[in-house]
C-alpha cells in the first residue's frame, strides 16, 4: 500500500516527478563521468609508463646494459672510482664497440648512476608509491634491474657507495624493487 502511495504521487505531483527525475539524471551523470575518469585515469598511466620506458630506453642505456651483460665492467675502487672496459682491444668485440657507440677504456660512475640505477631507483619509487603496477615493473624493467643487481661489479660499486653510516641506504629501493620483482619470475 505505501509502495503504491509512493509512485502514485511521484507520477501525480509535477513537483515530486521532476525532483525525482533531476535525481535519476544526475545518479546517470555521475556514473557516465566515472567511467569516462576511469578510462582517462587508465590513458594517464599507460602514456607514463610509455614514457618512463622511453626515457630508460636510450642509447647510453643499451651501451651500458650491454657491458653489463656481457661481463665488461669492472669497477676501480680509487680515489675516484669508476668502471673500466675488459677486452676494450679485443677484435671479436669490435664491430659490436662500434655498432653500440662504445668509447674510451672507462665508464665514470655517474654515468652508471645517471642512465641505469638512478631510472630504475626511480621506477622503485614509482612501484612503492603506486604510479604503476608491480606487473608493469616487471614487464618492462626486471631484466635490466636482475642484470643490474646479479652483476658483481655493480654490486661492489653499490657496497662502495654506502661505506658511510648516512649513506647506508644508498639504492635500498634499488636493491628493495630487485627483491619484489625476483618474486614474480616464473619457477623453473
Amino acid at each position: 500500500m505505501m509502495f503504491h502511495c509512493f509512485w502514485e504521487n511521484t507520477l501525480n505531483d509535477p513537483a515530486v516527478f521532476w525532483a525525482m527525475a533531476t535525481s535519476v539524471f544526475t545518479l546517470a551523470l555521475v556514473g557516465v563521468a566515472l567511467k569516462e575518469l576511469g578510462g582517462l585515469a587508465r590513458t594517464s598511466r599507460a602514456d607514463f609508463i610509455f614514457r618512463l620506458k622511453n626515457d630508460f630506453f636510450t642509447e647510453d642505456a643499451r651501451r651500458l646494459l650491454f657491458l653489463l651483460e656481457e661481463d665488461l665492467l669492472q669497477f676501480e675502487d680509487g680515489e675516484i672510482p669508476y668502471f673500466t672496459i675488459r677486452k676494450v682491444n679485443d677484435p671479436s668485440l669490435r664491430d659490436r664497440f662500434e655498432e653500440l657507440g662504445v668509447k674510451g677504456s672507462t665508464v665514470s660512475t655517474y654515468i652508471v648512476d645517471d642512465v641505469l640505477l638512478g631510472p630504475l631507483e626511480d621506477v622503485a619509487m614509482f612501484l612503492k608509491g603506486k604510479l604503476i603496477t608491480k606487473r608493469h615493473a616487471y614487464d618492462m624493467f626486471y631484466t635490466y634491474v636482475k642484470s643490474c643487481s646479479e652483476n658483481a661489479e655493480i654490486r661492489k660499486y653499490i657496497q662502495s657507495t654506502r661505506r658511510e653510516p648516512c649513506d647506508s641506504d644508498i639504492y635500498g629501493d634499488f636493491d628493495d624493487l630487485y627483491k619484489r620483482l625476483r618474486k614474480m619470475e616464473p619457477k623453473k
